[in-house]
């Protein structure tokens, strides 16, 4: 009985977590960490088959879906200030 008063601080951490994965912010940050040094080994030599294009492909799409959310977000919140 005693052990169902007490708060579990386990279950703090779940939405922690599911507020930085929705956060467009941090999908442009992760995104750009993987895409900037990627292209930079890419740039180095184009001619070899290499990784980070995979990492490439995956980033760069998340990266363009993130900054659209951010710029959705800007301009839903410009339409209210109208008003």
């Amino acid at each position: 009985m005693k052990e169902a008063t007490i708060k579990q601080p386990e279950m703090k951490i779940l939405p922690v977590i599911k507020k930085v994965i929705k956060n467009p912010w941090v999908g442009v940050a992760v995104s750009l960490a993987f895409i900037i040094p990627s292209l930079y080994k890419i740039l180095d030599d184009v001619t070899v088959l290499r990784v980070e294009y995979i990492l490439l492909a995956i980033f760069f799409p998340l990266y363009i879906k993130s900054l659209k959310k951010i710029f959705d977000e800007i301009l839903d919140g410009t339409d209210d200030s109208y008003e």
